[in-house]
């Protein structure tokens, strides 16, 4: 009977080992086989990227010490936030949205699509930044967007001309979206190193054109600038920094437009708004903060600070009401800006997701409030 006993309990341990080795193959594989990770640089990146004086023993490095992990014993995050959240932390509803309507995007004009995605229309182009519809994870489940009252899919866009990327972050580049505009957007601008992860993508080389910190090139009369930011790359277990981040300027004749990406706050934005600006408006990373993390995204009261450090005219949050990628609730981001905005007399703009608008008339109602 013992012996019988004993003989089950082994198998038991036999299938549950057996079944262990098996994930971790399959994950492996999936790591290392996926077309989601990207790819690594070809030959004539490398030669741009080895010869940048932002790149060093093997990666790329922030202009001012960056620890990635700031918090110790008092550390605020807890990965138990993201399976177990609080009540109320992320929407029990649809967000209100806007539908989008394309005959309202012309030159001058603004679309909020969620995240750090913003539609801008100048000098006859339409430009979007950093594009993510589906997820904002590697895997096919988790980090799913909020519910929209008014949802779009990527066919209901305008024609979009250029796509900038900010860094390789999957809630900033997203295979499944970069597959679907592959064929139909004119021009990608990237910073080094990530023109290996859009080729793969079936982005044609010629489309693509990748940058260093303070390189400009303009593109049917506007120009574009990839600007610090501070931050990190990475996809995969073994890549982090081995493809630069930054911010992005895109001046025409009649608009000149900042674009954060994701950041900490640093003293460059100053010389940033000394150097480039004013702004007509920034788009600035005001969401997915933690003390934990303090040095690579900024609070919102930071980001508001950086809106006048850059000279900016008007203010756009971005970075929130889209994923849940942080211990706070998806709203404290626009209620602690709109705050501090309040406080330091800076303009700022709050559409809703889908919303079009101009710089003549910002959009300023306090939609998230309808949530509560």
């Amino acid at each position: 009977m013992i012996k019988s006993v004993m003989r089950k309990i082994l198998k038991v341990i036999m299938y549950a080992f057996a079944g262990l080795i098996c994930l971790v193959i399959i994950s492996v594989l999936y790591l290392y086989i996926h077309p989601t990770f990207g790819d690594r640089p070809d030959e004539e990146s490398m030669k741009k990227i080895e010869s940048s004086k932002y790149y060093r023993d093997g990666k790329f490095h922030n202009l001012v010490p960056t620890p990635m992990m700031t918090a110790g014993e008092d550390e605020s995050y807890s990965i138990l936030d993201f399976f177990f959240p609080p009540d109320d932390k992320n929407p029990d509803k649809s967000l209100p949205s806007a539908k989008l309507d394309t005959t309202q995007i012309k030159n001058g004009t603004f679309t909020w699509m969620g995240h750090a995605s913003v539609l801008t229309k100048t000098a006859g182009i339409t430009i979007l930044t950093d594009p993510v519809y589906h997820g904002a994870s590697p895997l096919p489940v988790g980090l799913k967007p909020f519910e929209l009252q008014h949802p779009f899919d990527l066919e209901d866009l305008p024609k979009i001309n250029v796509i900038v990327i900010s860094h390789d972050h999957y809630d900033h580049l997203e295979y499944e979206g970069i597959k679907e505009f592959a064929g139909k957007v004119d021009q990608f601008f990237v910073p080094l190193g990530v023109r290996a992860h859009v080729m793969k993508w079936g982005v044609d080389s010629n489309k693509i054109v990748e940058m260093d910190w303070y390189e400009s090139t303009t593109y049917k009369g506007v120009e574009f600038t990839l600007v610090p930011s501070r931050h990190f790359s990475g996809r995969g277990v073994s890549d982090g920094h081995s493809t630069l981040w930054g911010g992005w300027i895109f001046k025409s004749d009649s608009l000149s437009v900042y674009f954060s990406g994701d950041s900490g706050y640093f003293d460059e934005f100053k010389d940033i708004g000394t150097y480039f600006g004013p702004f007509d408006i920034s788009f600035i990373d005001t969401g997915a903060y933690d003390e934990a993390w303090a040095n690579v995204h900024m609070f919102p009261a930071q980001s508001v600070q950086a809106s006048i450090d850059l000279k900016s005219k008007a203010y756009l949050p971005i970075g929130w009401a889209r994923f849940d990628l942080a211990p706070h609730y998806w709203d404290d981001p626009i209620i602690r800006a709109v705050k501090e905005a309040d406080r330091q007399n800076v303009t700022i703009a709050t559409p809703l997701i889908g919303q079009t608008f101009t710089l003549d008339e910002l959009p300023q109602e306090h939609w998230w409030e309808t949530m509560r």
